[in-house]
């Protein structure tokens, strides 16, 4: 299966909103982190918008049909990634104050967030599962991916494991949300491998979650306090994690 991607356009953007983005955080520019973010997000969800009105009419009701079930939630997951990016960002306060006390996971802006991001991946779980059939369905590529994903995560803690000491540290009132959450994102990396008749979609899938673990661990980690020079604390790992994930939006945009 040939690599399919979202018009040359949109992969200019990406790649030109991520270095700006990744340049801001180094910095410490706040609004430039906030802005090429969401540009960035933007680039992804305007490729498959792009593809997809390539090969139908997305903009009528006639394009409601079983047929199209599958590129319309896939859109539908990107939006809810637009919007979970929108969500995500750091009040300006929190950006520049990471060594206090209480956890970015505890504002409500984190929360909502997090709920856009489920929702985006039951979407995509959504849009696998029309492609492929009962018999198609490859159940132990579905079993193997599952169970590695649940070792991983209770490993690190998340389902209940005790995780290494220092490593993450998730408040007691967001433990049910980030266990409801990591079910479902593992849930949609497993169907994605199990549904894919190629890899771009199997490779999207387990970018996005790669992304997530960067996110957890900036989120949950140990924090540490700015120093005297302009640049961000963390900004090389959050750069990975953001380049893992706009790439693998983008993956799966190419999939419509």
């Amino acid at each position: 299966m040939a690599l399919s991607l979202p018009p040359t356009l949109y992969l200019l953007l990406l790649t030109a909103s991520l270095s700006l983005l990744t340049l801001s955080e180094a910095r410490s520019f706040y609004a430039g982190s906030a802005g090429f973010k969401v540009l960035a997000s933007l680039s992804f969800l305007g490729g498959g918008l792009a593809l997809a009105s390539s090969k139908f009419t997305i903009w009528t009701w006639d394009a409601w049909t079983a047929e199209n079930r599958y590129p319309i939630t896939l859109i539908t997951g990107l939006a809810f990634g637009l919007v979970g990016d929108v969500l995500l960002i750091p009040s300006k306060q929190s950006y520049f104050e990471r060594a206090i006390s209480k956890s970015e996971g505890d504002s409500l802006w984190f929360k909502a967030g997090t709920l856009s991001f489920a929702l985006t991946h039951i979407s995509y779980i959504v849009a696998f599962l029309s492609t492929a059939s009962w018999e198609a369905f490859r159940l132990p590529d579905f079993a193997l991916s599952l169970a590695f994903c649940l070792g991983l995560t209770h490993w690190l803690g998340f389902l209940g494991g005790k995780p290494k000491a220092g490593a993450m540290s998730v408040p007691d009132d967001m433990k049910f949300l980030v266990r409801a959450y990591v079910s479902i994102i593992v849930t949609m990396v497993s169907v994605a491998t199990a549904t894919d008749d190629g890899w771009q979609r199997t490779v999207g899938a387990w970018m996005f979650m790669v992304s997530d673990l960067f996110v957890a661990m900036d989120t949950f980690g140990p924090r540490k306090a700015f120093s005297k020079t302009k640049v961000r604390p963390g900004w090389k790992a959050r750069s990975v994690g953001w380049l893992a994930y706009f790439w693998a939006q983008m993956l799966l945009a190419g999939c419509i």
